[in-house]
């Protein structure tokens, strides 16, 4: 009942504003803009003159008048071809034709007529100026042309948008997978890259859950659209980085569709770099497999002329991949499945086949209602099947996900948009929009394993940094009212929307063990088969044995708690290690309650699987009769206003300035309302010449918050910690780093901390992992003297604790963006650009870990009788042991953690990022048979934090400040380039010669930066996924360049009058170079054995990886070598590959 109540509402409001007088968003960025001046042959102004756009292709037509200045504005037109049409009195009727406009193009058009003779008419040919002298925002286009004719794999509206300028792949979530990984995600001026707005025809198009587009339409249902870098008016916001504004395809007067059909499959295709070796169990060659289809049709046209016309679209999609496995888990993959079948857990798969099968449906119907007004109603649907999601994948903790990480992705989403534009008088027009959308995602665990965490390195089990369900749904309504008062274009607007989120997220259910490498891995498999049979000795066969090749289990260099055991770092006989368990190996996580399953044998394939029973079976990673405990559920919206005015002060200068304020509603419960998100910007643009325009912009950009991590669902319920033991709380243990009014309620994610001492309740985190793996529950010991009483935990269980809660006096983010633009026609044809953007960010998200001691404290009783906490420097069970004799100095150490629970893992907006960028660009055109657009960026992104995931929190609290460094979206250098060359289309050509096309896209990137890890918690702060090597800061070590040119061939063929067949063959990456994606930053060594290693394939890379066992250098802690895949690629881009397709239009 409520869905159908919207769906009224939304057509009501559109039939509403068709009818009623304008009112007063994100609209009006879906059209565009003709203005210009009206003159007389001696250069006179001429006032009232009459001026009407015809568009050419469904005969709609728009008026306006000249001013007193003879200057005259059509505010909002579709973008399309047109007819411009000049009447005045005492002057011959002009008629310009062969005008093109584009999205969010504000183009100039200026008139001369002539004195009227008797019924004299003037008709000249006019091409739209390459150069547009009242923009202010630095924005560019992508037309229709480049859409159909360059070579695209996966044909994805982002390819396009990453041809532009300032624009590079978002990593704002490299080394985890918050963010939704269908989507390819995107950076505009190094922000972060859910800090976008992607609208189709003005309506929102982002999934407010997790901050990325939602589905599109297909690259067949698509007109244009125009991608805004900065400097974007007031009637745009909700975004720090960039806006692109997509335009979908609507009928004509004329009947015309289309079939097609895309085809990629590996048979044609070169092996990538990790493809070349062998699998470890079968023997075969790593795949390379990989089937693409895409497939479907157009139709388009009237269904009353002048009048009626519709626009109707079906693609489908079958896509089968082999995923790329980590090259640590392959070179392990006997020794880890091995462990894992000692586990009672079934076992990794040596290759997985990724699907991603979808059907998407368009339908547009636009109405001409009368003269003055314009209905357009859209409906898109699209149905998504996608197997084994994220396997090869980096996940949240820097390891790249095995088979048992993959997730089933089911996506329905779907969107009904009403547009009404109304043109009241010639100087007033007004545009209302209502949408509303439903997106019901589901992404259910392949399996529901304990998550194993080999630190930075492999992932394996059910993945904790992902929602398994989001179902989102949102009504909008917008309008937009521009009004022509002499030389100003004023405008006002609103955007409301009201969003309903539901969620699934079931935290480390079952469970998360984090194990610093496949050795420790291997030590604490031997750990829980000697739980199992305490009887085994040393060197029975049962154990596993250790692989030297890959260096100790990093801890196990001596007991923390006592005389140091002087064991061997690779035991001589296998078996478990015990400094490995008194140095706390290894870390769990664990939701409550975890519950109990049926009692059925585990599957354990592999040869060493040994047979018992277990409660729990790893097929789902929490019961479903628990499915309520993880939901959460937000309602929530946001309000835009804004009023903007564009004064053309003189022909040549405008004046662009206005002031936008956005509210979030629907988040008081996590942190307080914010009103103060006004946001003033000013744009200036100059034409010196009709050739030459310089544009300059500086203003205040409101982004929205980040709420992924607003969705706190029931296993992490609220926790209090009392200063002093009451009932309730009256007040509160004083954390460090808690600002601005933040409310220490924290929420429970259950930990055994990965530091020294054991846990004060008598088990070891391996003990408590053992007895969860084993029996499904863990009961500490002396639960019934619990020395926190007041201390509020779930079902009234002590467990040890993490928190996940946000600063509740979070602002919200914004950015100070300035830029600077000039724009050069050489020649006809030739536009040459070169600009400057700077970008400053603040109040960005950030996460941080607050249960850590300053670093060298000592002493102190222990614990305190008032509050029953632990003090830093010692504890019930004796003092810390120091740092290693050649700790690095000036390295903070933690010698012990706040209050004796894990992680208290806090977000706030402290957050800061600067973006610098130049950019140079070339636009060059020659008739219909060359086209060329070319930019280089030179450009520079500083940050001091990622996200709010566990590898993204800085690694000492109280030294925040060393966390500013180069950012994960920090490129250096970056051109691209796209043409196309045609043959004749003439029949006066030889048939053998005309009709044939060549286009292509040539990338050259610079490297992207790395942060080197140590691979296990060396300064004992509780997180293992953070520590960095030595004095290094973040992102010290650059990756690979990227190179790549990618062409298509193609010719047409004339079937009979206004049927055409279209054959192509794409090659992506057609010289195949080898192009590294990630490489493998893990050290393992606390500091560095000798030099630093910088750049990939450099001289000190090389050298760990050629010579590990007998690398010379110190190492810190006894560390005999660095990790012999440290700089190897782990992730590349695509090798050559081939698509051919054919097109039939009419």
């Amino acid at each position: 009942m409520r869905r159908r109540l919207c769906l009224l509402t939304v057509l009501g409001v559109a039939i509403f504003a068709a009818l009623a007088k304008p009112s007063f968003s994100q609209v009006g960025a879906s059209v565009a803009q003709l203005n210009g001046s009206v003159r007389d042959e001696s250069g006179g102004t001429v006032a009232k003159a009459t001026i009407t756009a015809r568009e050419t292709e469904t005969n709609r037509t728009y008026t306006a008048v000249s001013n007193e200045n003879g200057l005259y504005v059509l505010a909002s037109l579709p973008p399309g071809r047109y007819e411009l049409t000049t009447e005045a009195s005492g002057f011959a009727k002009s008629t310009q034709t062969g005008i093109v406009l584009t999205v969010g193009q504000a183009a100039t058009i200026d008139v001369t007529v002539k004195v009227a003779s008797s019924a004299e008419k003037v008709i000249v040919t006019t091409e739209t100026p390459p150069v547009e002298p009242t923009r202010t925002e630095v924005s560019q286009v992508i037309s229709t042309t480049q859409i159909e004719s360059l070579p695209i794999s996966g044909r994805l509206f982002t390819d396009f948008v990453l041809l532009t300028p300032g624009v590079t792949t978002g990593r704002t979530s490299l080394q985890s997978t918050f963010t939704e990984s269908e989507v390819t995600r995107i950076s505009f001026g190094g922000m972060r890259d859910f800090s976008n707005l992607v609208t189709v025809d003005g309506a929102d198009t982002i999934n407010t859950a997790t901050g990325s587009q939602r589905a599109t339409p297909s690259q067949e249902a698509v007109s244009e659209f125009r991608v805004v870098n900065n400097g974007f008016g007031a009637e745009q916001g909700r975004a720090l980085g960039g806006i692109v504004n997509i335009i979908t395809k609507s009928g004509t007067n004329d009947l015309h569709g289309s079939l097609y059909d895309y085809v990629e499959n590996s048979a044609l295709n070169a092996h990538n770099l990790l493809q070349q070796g062998i699998l470890p169990v079968s023997g075969n060659g790593v795949p390379n497999t990989l089937r693409q289809n895409q497939f479907g049709g157009t139709l388009g046209g009237p269904i009353k002329k002048d009048k009626t016309f519709f626009f109707v679209n079906y693609e489908g999609q079958r896509r089968g991949e082999a995923a790329i496995q980590s090259p640590s888990l392959l070179r392990n993959f006997n020794l880890i499945n091995q462990a894992k079948a000692l586990l009672g857990i079934a076992p990794e798969q040596e290759s997985t086949l990724k699907t991603q099968d979808s059907d998407r449906g368009f339908f547009k119907l636009d109405q001409q209602i009368n003269k003055d007004n314009r209905l357009s109603l859209r409906y898109s649907i699209e149905d998504a099947r996608s197997l084994n999601v994220l396997v090869g994948d980096t996940l949240d903790g820097g390891g790249l996900a095995a088979s048992s990480s993959g997730h089933h992705n089911f996506l329905r989403d779907q969107s009904l948009v009403g547009i009404v534009s109304s043109q009241v008088t010639p100087s007033l027009v007004n545009t209302a929009l209502g949408q509303y959308a439903r997106r019901h995602s589901t992404f259910p665990g392949a399996t529901g394993q304990p998550n194993l965490d080999l630190v930075n390195e492999v992932m394996m089990g059910h993945n904790f940094g992902v929602f398994d369900a989001t179902y989102e749904s949102r009504g909008q309504f917008a309008d937009s009212l521009y009004w022509v008062k002499g030389s100003h274009l004023i405008k006002f607007g609103v955007d409301y929307n009201r969003i309903n989120d539901h969620i699934i997220w079931p935290g480390f259910s079952p469970m998360r063990i984090v194990l610093p490498g496949v050795n420790c891995l291997v030590d604490f498999a031997n750990y829980v088969q000697h739980v199992r049979n305490p009887a085994l000795l040393p060197g029975d066969p049962s154990y596993l044995p250790s692989n030297p090749g890959e260096g100790p289990c990093p801890l196990a260099l001596g007991a923390q708690n006592g005389p140091p055991l002087n064991l061997p770092p690779i035991p001589a006989l296998a078996g478990p290690n015990p400094a490995d368990f008194l140095n706390g190996v290894p870390v769990v996580f664990w939701p409550s309650p975890l519950g109990s399953g049926d009692t059925s044998v585990v599957d354990g394939t592999a040869a060493t699987a040994p047979t018992f029973r277990s409660p729990l079976t790893w097929n789902n990673a929490y019961l479903p009769n628990e499915t309520p405990n993880y939901f959460s559920d937000r309602n929530h919206g946001y309000v835009g206003l804004f009023v903007e005015d564009q004064w053309r002060v003189t022909s040549k200068f405008t004046l662009n300035y206005g002031v936008r304020w956005d509210y979030e509603t629907g988040l008081g419960d996590t942190v307080n309302n914010y009103y103060k998100a006004f946001q003033p910007r000013v744009g200036l643009a100059y034409s010196p010449d009709k050739h030459t325009v310089i544009r300059a912009g500086f203003g205040l950009f409101s982004d929205r918050y980040n709420i992924g991590f607003f969705f706190v669902t029931h296993p992490q319920r609220p926790t209090k910690f009392c200063l002093v033991p009451a009932d309730p709380c009256t007040s509160f243990y004083p954390l460090p780093g808690i600002r601005q009014g933040g409310y220490n309620a924290t929420y429970a994610l259950n930990q055994l901390p990965f530091v020294p001492p054991p846990s004060p309740f008598g088990k070891e985190p391996a003990d408590a992992a053992t007895a969860l793996l084993l029996n499904g529950t863990y009961t500490p010991v002396a639960l019934e003297t619990n020395p926190f009483p007041t201390a509020k935990f779930p079902n009234g269980e002590f467990s040890t604790v993490g928190d996940g809660t946000v600063e509740t006096g979070s602002k919200m983010p914004y950015a100070e963006q300035g830029s600077l633009e000039i724009d050069r026609e050489l020649g006809h044809g030739l536009v040459v650009n070169a600009g400057y953007l700077f970008v400053s960010a603040h109040h960005q998200v950030r996460a941080e870990n607050l249960n850590v001691c300053p670093e060298n404290t000592s002493g102190g009783a222990s614990p305190s009788a008032t509050t029953g906490w632990y003090q830093c420097g010692s504890n019930a069970f004796g003092n810390f042991t120091p740092p290693p004799a050649d700790w690095t100095a000036g390295k903070s150490y933690f010698q012990s953690v706040l209050i004796p629970v894990g992680l208290l893992y806090y977000t706030d907006n402290s957050g800061n990022s600067v973006y610098h960028g130049v950019t140079l660009s070339a636009t060059e055109k020659v008739g219909q048979y060359f086209r060329l657009n070319a930019n280089y960026t030179f450009s520079k992104t500083l940050d001091d934090g990622t996200f709010t995931t566990f590898v993204s929190t800085p690694q000492d609290l109280y030294h925040r400040s060393l966390e500013r460094a180069n950012s994960n979206q920090d490129v250096r250098h970056r051109f691209l380039a796209n043409f196309t060359v045609a043959a004749s289309k003439s029949k006066d050509t030889n048939m053998a010669l005309r009709d044939w096309e060549v286009s292509g896209i040539i990338t050259l990137q610079g490297a992207r930066p790395f942060t080197i890890f140590v691979g296990h918690d060396a300064n004992n702060d509780t997180n293992p996924v953070t520590d960095r090597v030595g004095l290094a800061g973040r992102n010290t070590y650059w990756g690979d360049k990227l190179k790549t040119v990618d062409l298509r061939f193609s010719r047409a063929f004339s079937l009979r009058e206004h049927h055409k067949l279209e054959l192509a063959a794409d090659a992506f990456n057609i010289m195949n170079r080898d192009n590294v994606d990630e490489v493998d930053s893990v050290y393992t060594s606390p500091d560095f054995c000798g030099a630093a290693p910088h750049s990939y394939n450099d001289a000190v890379s090389k050298k760990i990886q050629n010579s590990p066992l007998s690398f010379i250098g110190t190492c810190s802690g006894g560390v005999p070598f660095p990790n012999p895949d440290f700089g190897k690629p782990r992730k590349v881009f695509n090798a050559r590959q081939f698509q051919l397709s054919f097109r039939y239009t009419f």
